[in-house]
């Protein structure tokens, strides 16, 4: 189960451990090029224990001018990582280790200081990285959290670092996580009194109408 929190658009919640929660982080960074990680959290065990336990499934699903880049590309995701509430204390990073992120550190990224928990492609996700996610490939790997854990826990922001023809790219997803493939607009607490206003009016319009007829 999954659910937005009041007041951050970009919190998710995870209160059982039963499905994965996708989730979605892209920006256009000019030239056509739009970088795009896009994956799924699920947590397998630990509620209300000391470790947590994290399956992350990542995709590098970069395109260029709406075509989907492939490895030759050399468009890397370096690192993925997240805000979290209960804070964690350790990090331990459990995966292959042959390509892609090979390791995990209670850091952030530099333009996203939100980030507690990173996995990187090595260097740590706060120095110029030199490996991660090829464009058009995936990656698998488990984080082990250690802290204080209830029966829930909260991810915000989620963000990403990338790394392309030199230059390296730092940001969270706006405005809304929890959807693989893009984002969803989530309409603000005024627009939906508008809309509500809306429809009481043409509600009293038809009435009106009905009412002259007969």
């Amino acid at each position: 189960m999954w659910a937005l929190l009041p007041g951050s658009a970009a919190a998710i919640l995870i209160t059982t451990a039963n499905a994965p929660v996708g989730f979605s982080i892209v920006r256009d960074v000019g030239g056509g090029l739009v970088l795009s990680a896009t994956g799924s959290v699920t947590v397998t065990g630990g509620f209300n224990s000391s470790s947590i336990v994290l399956h992350v499934v990542l995709n590098n699903a970069s395109t260029l001018n709406g075509v989907p880049l492939t490895p030759a590309a050399n468009v890397q995701l370096s690192g993925w990582g997240f805000g979290v509430d209960p804070n964690a204390t350790g990090v331990t990073f459990s995966g292959p280790f042959a390509a892609g992120l090979i390791d995990a550190s209670l850091d952030n990224l530099p333009s996203v200081a939100a980030i507690e928990v990173c996995a990187n492609g090595g260097n740590g996700c706060s120095g110029a990285a030199n490996g991660g996610i090829q464009a058009g490939n995936s990656d698998v790997f488990d984080l082990i959290l250690a802290g204080h854990w209830g029966n829930a826990i909260t991810f915000d922001p989620l963000g990403a670092r990338f790394e392309a023809s030199g230059t390296s790219y730092d940001f969270a997803c706006p405005p809304y996580c929890g959807s693989v493939g893009g984002d969803i607009s989530v309409p603000e607490p005024q627009t939906l009194a508008l809309v509500g206003l809306g429809l009481l009016a043409l509600g009293a319009f038809a009435a009106r109408r009905r009412t002259q007829r007969h």
